[in-house]
């Protein structure tokens, strides 16, 4: 059983990882690149099926990422795929997907995930992400 709060740091190949039931709000910052994406994912995959089985009336996503590689990609499908399951519940979902000023890519990349689910995104363009 993970504790409501679950914090990982922010290394040069990771990103740094805040989520909290208390307020339904998941924090995503830094790049993703890690040796081994499923397992650096798997503990947030783990945090969030607890919290999908009584999540918050409104959960927000704060992505302020730089870069994703492929398998970086795929585990943010399936944390994505989970939290649509959220507003099958008929809860809100909001992702705010920040992005570097002329960050053409990582904007693309949030809107291909808005494509695929039924979550709320909000793009917001900033100078710096982190």
């Amino acid at each position: 059983m993970l504790g409501p709060h679950y914090h990982i740091e922010r290394t040069e190949t990771s990103p740094q990882i805040d989520l909290d039931i208390d307020t339904g709000t998941l924090d995503f910052v830094g790049r993703s690149l890690p040796p081994n994406a499923d397992l650096f994912y798997s503990r947030i995959h783990n945090w969030l099926d607890q919290y999908i089985s009584k999540p918050q009336k409104e959960t927000t996503v704060n992505m302020r990422m730089d870069y994703l590689d492929t398998s970086s990609s795929k585990h943010l499908y399936n944390i994505f795929n989970r939290l649509d399951a959220v507003t099958e519940q008929g809860r809100k979902v909001t992702v705010n997907w920040h992005y570097e000023v002329g960050d053409d890519e990582m904007a693309e990349t949030g809107k291909d995930y808005e494509s695929l689910f039924k979550l709320e995104f909000a793009f917001i363009e900033v100078q710096d992400l982190f």
